[in-house]
C-alpha cells in the first residue's frame, strides 16, 4: 500500500478498523491526537489531514510496504519455528509475594522491578487490570504499580496508547511489555518516518508475551453477562490441554466455561497474525506446559541478553532447562499459528481481488 496525499487516517479506518481487523493494539492512539481508545475499542474522534501517515505505518494489520517486516529477514512460511533466539530456560521469580500475584512463575514482574530499582528503565508500559471498563495501557513506574499489572488479560486493551503517552512523559530508557502484534507495531516504528528511529531509541527494552489469540473485550462482556458471572474479575487462566476450558476467579471463587463458547469472540484480527512467540521482542515470555508456576523465557537479542545478566547474577530467580518435549510443542504450536495466520490473509486477498 502506497501513502496518497490527506488520506493515512481514511486508509487506516477503510482497511483495517471498518474491515474488523483491528486487534487494538494501541499503536494509533495518542500518536495521532485524533485517535482514542476506550471500553475496548479503537474511537476515531475527528478528522486528520495529517501528510505524515504514522498511524497507518505503525498499524501490525495494515499493508504499509516501507514499514513491512517481511524486508527483514526470510519470507514467513521460511523463518525457524519460533524465530531467531540466543537462549530458551525456564524460570520462576523466588520473590513468594510476587509469585503469588503473577500469573504463572513472575518472571516477568520480578526482572521489570529489578530493572526499575537498578536503574536500567525509568518506567515500563504495562496492562492494568481494568475495573468498570476493558484493560488499558499503563505507565510503570515502581514495584506497586507493576503488581498492580501482574497476570494475563486475554483480551485487546490498547496497551500502547500509554507507550506514545511515555515518550512524551518519561522521554527516554523504556520497557513496553506487549502481545506479538504489539511487538511488531514497535518493530515497525523503526522504519516510520519522519520520527521513527528517534522514537525507537527511547526503548531500552521490548518483553513479548506468547499469544495464540486475544479475545473481544465487550463480547466477552455480553457472555459473562448472560453467564450471570458475579463480582468483579481477579484473574483468567486457560489451562493446557486437553483441558479445554477457560477460567475466571472472582471473589466467590473460580468458573469453569467452556472454550469453545469463547472461540466466537476471538478478534478477527488475530486469525491474520503468524506469530505466537513474539518473535521481534527482547526477550520472549510464556508458560510452560504441565509445569504449573513456570515461564518459558526465550532471549531474542543482544540487549536482551546483556539486560538478564546482571538480573540473573543478583539470585533473582530459579532457573532450569526447558524439556525437549516442552521445546518441541511449542515449535509445534508457533508453526501451526503462523500457517493459519498464512491461509487467512491469503483468503482474504484472494476475497478482496
Amino acid at each position: 500500500m502506497q501513502a496518497s496525499h490527506g488520506r493515512g487516517q481514511c486508509e487506516l479506518v477503510d482497511k483495517v478498523i471498518s474491515q474488523g481487523i483491528c486487534v487494538k493494539c494501541g499503536a494509533c492512539v495518542n500518536l495521532c491526537p485524533y485517535f482514542d481508545y476506550f471500553d475496548g475499542r479503537i474511537v476515531v474522534t475527528d478528522d486528520c489531514h495529517a501528510e505524515t501517515w504514522r498511524c497507518l505505518q505503525l498499524c501490525p494489520r495494515a499493508d504499509y510496504d516501507d514499514t513491512s517486516l517481511e524486508k527483514e529477514g526470510d519470507a514467513q512460511e521460511e523463518r525457524s519455528e519460533i524465530g531467531p533466539f540466543k537462549e530458551i530456560f525456564i524460570a520462576r521469580a523466588k520473590d513468594e509475594e510476587i509469585r503469588g500475584k503473577a500469573q504463572y512463575g513472575g518472571f516477568v514482574s520480578s526482572f521489570l522491578i529489578y530493572a526499575l530499582e537498578e536503574g536500567l528503565i525509568r518506567a515500563t508500559i504495562l496492562t492494568d487490570k481494568g475495573n468498570e471498563i476493558s484493560p488499558n495501557g499503563l505507565i510503570a513506574r515502581d514495584r506497586a504499580d507493576i503488581l498492580k499489572c501482574a497476570g494475563s488479560r486475554y483480551t485487546g486493551a490498547g496497551g500502547l496508547a500509554a507507550f506514545n503517552r511515555a515518550i512524551k512523559d518519561d522521554g527516554e530508557r523504556l520497557a513496553v511489555v506487549g502481545l506479538p502484534c504489539q511487538m511488531e507495531a514497535l518493530a515497525r516504528m523503526r522504519r516510520m518516518h519522519p520520527d521513527g528511529e528517534e522514537r525507537d531509541s527511547r526503548v531500552s527494552l521490548k518483553i513479548g508475551l506468547f499469544c495464540t489469540w486475544a479475545l473481544d473485550y465487550r463480547k466477552l462482556q455480553h457472555y459473562l453477562k448472560t453467564a450471570s458471572l458475579d463480582g468483579p474479575i481477579q484473574k483468567y487462566d486457560i489451562p493446557p490441554p486437553p483441558a479445554q476450558i477457560f477460567q475466571i476467579q472472582t471473589e466467590r471463587g473460580w468458573r469453569d466455561f467452556p472454550l469453545d463458547d469463547l472461540r466466537p469472540y476471538i478478534q478477527e484480527g488475530c486469525t491474520l497474525c503468524q506469530d505466537m512467540t513474539a518473535e521481534w521482542s527482547d526477550i520472549s515470555v510464556g508458560t510452560v506446559e504441565a509445569m504449573e508456576g513456570w515461564n518459558t523465557v526465550v532471549v531474542r537479542s543482544e540487549r536482551g541478553a546483556q539486560s538478564l545478566s546482571g538480573f540473573i547474577q543478583a539470585g533473582h530467580l530459579e532457573i532450569g532447562a526447558l524439556p525437549e518435549e516442552n521445546l518441541a510443542h511449542l515449535k509445534e504450536a508457533s508453526v501451526n499459528k503462523r500457517k493459519r495466520g498464512i491461509s487467512t490473509q491469503k483468503e482474504r486477498r484472494l476475497k478482496s481481488s
